[in-house]
């Protein structure tokens, strides 16, 4: 294999295969832009997961999610680099006995873009799931 690339390159024939180049570099190209999409993908689901866990603890330690909560989370997202806006939050209420079961369910869309010169456009859910028990006895 080494040797018939040696002599594509060695030819002096002309410019015979540079249409095949050409199209390898396109595809490759484009495999490429979308490994880098997959990476984005990794690192947005990584950073909801953070601010998703940072908003656990408070949960917890309040016993429940209300609107206050909503506007903590919206600082984490934004000092993650996510839109806060895009992001929807589903949680248990507030006034949750200690030892309950506290939910969180954080989601938001990702948008695959790698495929655009094709004239395809791909979104995808991002979606994460804590769930941990309230800290403070309510009497």
């Amino acid at each position: 294999m080494l040797r018939r690339m040696r002599s594509v390159l060695s030819n002096n024939r002309g410019e015979g295969h540079a249409i095949a180049i050409l199209f390898f570099l396109l595809i490759a190209s484009i495999m490429l832009y979308c490994a880098v999409d997959v990476y984005g993908y990794m690192t947005q689901k990584q950073k909801l997961t953070i601010a998703a866990n940072e908003l656990m603890e408070i949960i917890k330690s309040e016993n429940g999610y209300d609107a206050t909560n909503r506007s903590q989370f919206d600082y984490l997202a934004l000092s993650q680099g996510l839109n806060p806006a895009a992001i929807s939050v589903e949680a248990t209420p507030k006034l949750v006995q200690r030892g309950a079961t506290i939910e969180l369910n954080v989601s938001m869309n990702y948008r695959f873009i790698g495929l655009k010169p094709l004239g395809q456009e791909i979104t995808i859910p991002i979606k994460v799931h804590t769930s941990g028990l309230a800290h403070t006895y309510l009497r």
